[in-house]
């Protein structure tokens, strides 16, 4: 690892936590090709963070970064892995588009010991959809493309199949499209062959039908991205990674990352994949593989971090709208609107909004979730493919926005009554989380399920307010008996 001072392996885990806070607060590193938000270098561990770390990209942002946070409770978090003979996995927490905590646990490489490091190059897996719908993203902003178009305008191999396959809809997983993966397997095709792009374009476009009329459902497909990789290369002239890397990696300066779109390419620092067998660890990572567009990125954490920083202040200058337009949802034939959109999931953690994708293949594991209101994000790449970073991501968000989280769940306590039947239950928190009181089962522990929303047990409880906004009630959804209304004391 370049840089004025070199760290020993696992060394910031072996000290004096005190010795270790001021340590990595007060040590620089200068590194071509990376570099924090205000351009000072990089540390390994906590990021320094100064008093005036406001900057345009959280304007407007009033959630202060927490100088005192335990940051060894989150390395708890990766203790299993943290340790020289196991794949582990890379960590990143952005918090005002700066990167507060960066973190490496195990081993990059077993083979030759190599520790994982912030440098560390991670294949991301699925977690690269919206940097290939980001292509399709800007073409539509600077008049390549229309989302509206059919893809037979550019894939003319593509069948016939009585409706048009619209751009959007290979975006949004609504064009009906079986997945290419299991048509692999159906023609008897071995995924770790060496395939070529047009083999799998052969592959997709030999289908005779589709599983829906496109538009009618959301069904996650892989070719739909697979098409999205001609489609780039037949509009601009430009292969996937060509493009992405003129029109988004270069502008943004995220100069650790590339679509792999060729197999026999060395990567420096890059991490191979692990998977159990027979207790011991065996490489997962398939060497032919180069397919491009559903996956095929490989990334670094502090690249990861321009990213995330792009969604709050646009910077690619030739495309004005790549936000909006990145962040709009699908919309089905009967109007219903999906919670995807280009390449992003949107959804609901204890009832704070997020927007996040993760990634699962070849034995790597990879989540980038984002709090957007609170202008904070987790980061993770693994090696080892029974990690789950998604539920690690959660957790890490769960102790850093604790405070949060509780004055969210503060408005639920109280008495309730049951109209019906004058029967009363109580809503509690416990150790930061709901409980529900009541003499007879179901009652516990309260999960969170979306917006106001929470299960216990077979009852689903959904909370509804007054004219004042103030929580009123709850209403009950169990088997077959709904709406059964409780009102707050």
């Amino acid at each position: 690892m370049e840089g004025t001072v070199m760290f020993t392996r696992n060394a910031f885990l072996k000290g004096s936590a005190t010795v270790l806070f001021f340590l990595l607060l007060c040590i620089y590193f200068s590194d071509k090709g990376y570099s924090n938000h205000s351009g000072n270098g990089k540390i390994f561990g906590r990021e320094a963070v100064s008093a005036s770390i406001a900057t345009e990209v959280n304007k407007g942002n009033t959630l202060p970064v927490r100088e005192d946070f335990d940051w060894s409770r989150v390395d708890e978090l990766f203790s299993e892995w943290d340790k020289p003979d196991s794949p582990g996995a890379v960590l990143g927490v952005i918090h005002n588009g700066e990167l507060i905590y960066q973190n490496g646990y195990g081993e990059a490489n077993l083979d030759h010991n190599i520790p994982i490091t912030h440098e560390t190059v991670f294949y991301i897996g699925s977690v690269s959809k919206q940097f290939a719908a980001a292509c399709v993203a800007i073409m539509a902003d600077i008049g390549k493309v229309d989302l509206d178009d059919d893809i037979r305008e550019y894939i003319p191999e593509m069948p016939d199949y009585g409706e048009p396959i619209r751009v959007s809809q290979i975006v949004y997983h609504t064009a009906g499209l079986r997945d290419l993966y299991s048509v692999l397997n159906f023609a008897e095709i071995n995924v770790a062959n060496v395939l070529s792009l047009d083999d799998k374009l052969e592959a997709i476009s030999s289908q005779s039908d589709l599983n829906f009329t496109p538009g009618g459902e959301y069904l996650y497909s892989n070719s739909g991205y697979t098409l999205i990789t001609v489609l780039v290369e037949r509009v601009t002239g430009k292969t996937l990674r060509e493009f992405s890397e003129e029109y988004i990696f270069e502008p943004l300066g995220m100069h650790n990352t590339h679509f792999h779109d060729d197999r026999t390419e060395i990567v420096r620092n890059r991490a191979l994949s692990y998977q159990r067998r027979d207790g011991e660890f065996v490489v997962s990572y398939l060497m032919n593989f180069e397919g491009v567009g559903p996956g095929g990125l490989y990334t670094t954490i502090g690249d990861m971090l321009k990213w995330d920083q792009n969604f709050y202040e646009n910077r690619l200058a030739h495309s004005p709208n790549f936000n909006r337009i990145m962040h709009e949802k699908g919309i089905l034939n009967n109007g219903d609107t999906l919670d995807y959109a280009f390449g992003i999931r949107f959804g609901d953690h204890r009832g704070l909004k997020t927007v996040g994708h993760g990634g699962s293949f070849m034995g790597f594991r990879a989540d980038y979730l984002r709090f957007p209101e609170q202008n904070f994000s987790v980061v993770i790449f693994a090696n080892l493919g029974s990690i789950n970073p998604g539920n690690i991501s959660t957790r890490i968000a769960d102790l850093y926005l604790e405070d949060i989280f509780t004055d969210k769940i503060d408005k639920y306590q109280g008495t309730y009554v049951n109209p019906d039947h004058d029967t009363k239950c109580r809503v509690v928190k416990d150790n930061g989380e709901l409980r529900l009181e009541r003499p007879i089962s179901p009652s516990g522990r309260m999960t969170h399920r979306g917006a106001g929303i929470f299960s216990v047990g077979s009852w689903m409880l959904e909370f509804y307010t007054n004219d004042n906004g103030d929580i009123a009630g709850f209403k009950v959804h169990t088997g077959r008996a709904r709406n059964v209304r409780y009102v707050r004391e």
